[in-house]
């Protein structure tokens, strides 16, 4: 691919905002286009990231041949069909989180995939995972065999009044409606939570059975704005896969208590203690018995080094550094639909 990209952005959200941004730091990148429906707000958009082509309908930015990729930024509802014209247009995708609400849109999404293995597609799911210096420590200290056989996570992330739509973003009241946006707490970050701690192990444990505890909202009464509000806010889930490793996964949106975002990593030599979101404490806790299990239990501490990292710019400049043949893709569609096929089955 030449030296600089021509990219068409489709929506105009928050998160297409954090993509632009992203995309024009890499300094290789020309954002020819913005699609978004209320064109009310498009000059302002336009003018505001210097986006000379705005449109109210994408179909626009995939007609332009000069175009060579494209982010799709839009609710997850709209992907499938999105998707589908992308593919049909020829254009490289970087794919919004989650990536399709069915598990029938995703096979058929990642059948055109593999029809066209010269598409570059990726998956957003590896922004907060394995796209930032936590991942690839405990991912060092994993395959280094200091942990022995891993048989064991355990995973919470316990908050107050954090849902978006209502608290987080709260003009995106789309995010509280099943059918846009295909489930709430569990289908928002439960991505991004397979996302690191099924990487951190090569990927390669394979599902065996699960068990959804409980998945309940309505915790408060707090308004929220809309008359549809029907996604989880507070889920728990047990998974067991072929390799013995067990995974008890608790996250909350919104419920009464709080737990920090602690994930705890079991091995039968060592264990890991952190929080792996980047914004959290950088530091990560290694447990493991002196002289070969024979002696005294001890701790070590890594303090991991965020100096000019952001997780969105991360995202950016791995998609273009792909596109350019300078790395490795790492959330590949097929990989975020292992993810997807863990939820799918928990909400069934």
């Amino acid at each position: 691919m030449n030296n600089e990209i021509t990219f068409g952005i489709i929506g105009a959200g928050m998160i297409a905002e954090k993509h632009i941004e992203g995309l024009q730091k890499t300094k290789q990148v020309n954002i020819k286009w913005v699609a978004r429906n209320d064109i009310s707000k498009l000059d302002s958009f336009q003018k505001k990231h210097n986006i000379p082509n705005g449109t109210g309908n994408y179909i626009d930015v995939l007609n332009d041949p000069e175009v060579d990729a494209v982010v799709i930024t839009s609710p997850p509802q709209m992907h499938f069909e999105m998707f589908k014209e992308c593919v049909k247009a020829q254009k490289h995708i970087l794919l919004e989180k989650p990536a399709a609400i069915k598990r029938e849109h995703i096979e058929e999404m990642l059948g055109l995939a593999e029809a066209n293995p010269h598409l570059i597609i990726s998956d957003c799911s590896a922004r907060h995972a394995r796209l930032q210096p936590k991942f690839w420590k405990v991912k060092e200290i994993i395959d280094s065999g200091k942990l022995g056989e891993v048989y064991f996570i355990h995973h919470n992330a316990v908050a107050r009044q954090s849902r978006p739509g209502i608290e987080y973003h709260p003009t995106a009241k789309w995010f509280l409606n099943k059918e846009i946006a295909g489930g709430g707490t569990l289908f928002d970050w439960g991505v991004y939570d397979l996302s690191f701690h099924l990487g951190i192990l090569n990927d390669t444990p394979q599902l065996e059975s699960s068990e959804l505890i409980f998945n309940i909202n309505g915790l408060d009464k707090v308004d929220p704005g809309t008359d549809v509000f029907d996604v989880e806010e507070h889920f728990a889930a047990r998974l067991n896969f072929s390799n013995g490793l067990s995974y008890y996964w608790e996250r909350a949106s919104n419920a009464n208590m709080e737990a920090e975002n602690e994930t705890r990593i079991y091995g039968t030599k060592g264990g890991i203690k952190l929080s792996f979101c980047s914004w959290d404490k950088s530091t990560i806790e290694f447990f493991d018995v002196e002289n070969e299990g024979k002696g005294q239990a001890r701790k070590e501490t890594f303090k991991v080094d965020f100096t000019g990292h952001d997780d969105n710019d991360a995202l950016s400049s791995h998609f273009v550094n792909v596109l350019m043949g300078k790395e490795k893709l790492l959330m590949p569609l097929s990989l975020a639909y292992k993810h997807l096929d863990i939820i799918y089955r928990l909400y069934q």
